[in-house]
């Protein structure tokens, strides 16, 4: 909301930029000018028009009318000009949405009434505390490039997301530092399931130290090792309801060897389909330092 709010400011600031100068030419060029140049021509250097004492005169009498109004059509402009910037703002204060009363997304969690009606066997809090100790086993293993891990706990997509991005901070002698993981409160947003498969998405609030070191010094590359950050993620998690896969999840190519563990198409690990539940997609749609 600030941020959206911040640029609804800028913008309308900008505007104002253009338009109050403008409206300062025509006061400078009427009544305020004329009554202020009566013994000096220096702020119109060059105009001889002006520096005389007849023409200053006929000047200031020929244009009291003119300077009057353009004094009240200043005033108007003014006023008018207050008066959209409120309008822009209170429509900015609006649409921009609250985390922490919408939570962005507008997330409505499931009552256990709900979930009961598609899943009898999912309790909420025990599925929650199950979920972060999830989280928490895919973090560790993120932090000690633990791959095997995390090929149990990840989608085949994920798993290979992740460990391509592990590689990369690998050969640059990086490392994701996470510590002190403490479970603030979540719950389910929804449940879907198909004859193959079952996916829960869930809102999970934890907080965590997280920051980046280079292991050949040590040193602190990013994040702050005495904050904790606040983070809130959506999770997506997903477990098969069938035994072996068939088909490459990746490139979709038929798979013989059920056994085999690499897709003979295009060479992507393959978890298959596991029982318990796995992370496919998570999004952290707040973090913060506390």
């Amino acid at each position: 909301m600030k941020e959206k709010l911040f640029k609804g400011l800028l913008i309308v600031f900008a505007i104002m930029v253009v338009l109050l100068p403008l409206s300062r030419t025509r006061a400078d060029s009427g009544w305020d000018s004329s009554y202020s140049s009566s013994g000096s021509s220096s702020s119109y250097s060059g105009g001889s028009s002006y520096s005389g004492g007849s023409s200053y005169h006929s000047y200031s009498s020929s244009s009291s009318y003119g300077s009057s109004f353009d004094g009240d059509f200043n005033l108007s402009l003014f006023i008018f000009i207050i008066f959209v910037t409120t309008i822009i703002i209170i429509i900015i204060s609006k649409r921009a949405p609250s985390y922490y009363s919408s939570n962005r997304y507008e997330i409505r969690l499931m009552t256990q009434d709900e979930v009961n009606a598609i899943d009898s066997s999912i309790n909420i809090d025990e599925f929650m505390k199950q979920s972060f100790d999830l989280f928490v086993k895919i973090q560790e293993a993120w932090e000690n490039f633990k791959y095997d891990e995390l090929r149990d706990l990840l989608s085949d997509e994920l798993f290979n997301n992740y460990k391509m991005q592990l590689e990369t901070l690998e050969l640059e002698s990086g490392k994701n530092i996470m510590d002190d993981y403490t479970y603030v409160d979540g719950g389910i947003i929804s449940i879907n399931k198909t004859d193959l498969t079952e996916e829960v998405k869930i809102k999970l609030h934890v907080r965590m130290k997280d920051y980046v070191i280079d292991t050949t010094d040590n040193s602190v590359r990013h994040g702050d090792p005495a904050k904790i950050m606040d983070n809130n993620y959506i999770i997506t998690l997903e477990r098969s309801i069938r035994s072996e896969i068939t088909n490459c999840p990746n490139c979709g190519g038929e798979l013989k060897d059920t056994a085999s563990q690499v897709c003979p198409y295009c060479d992507a690990v393959l978890v298959k389909g596991s029982k318990e539940f796995v992370m496919v997609k998570k999004e952290n749609v707040k973090g913060q330092y506390r």
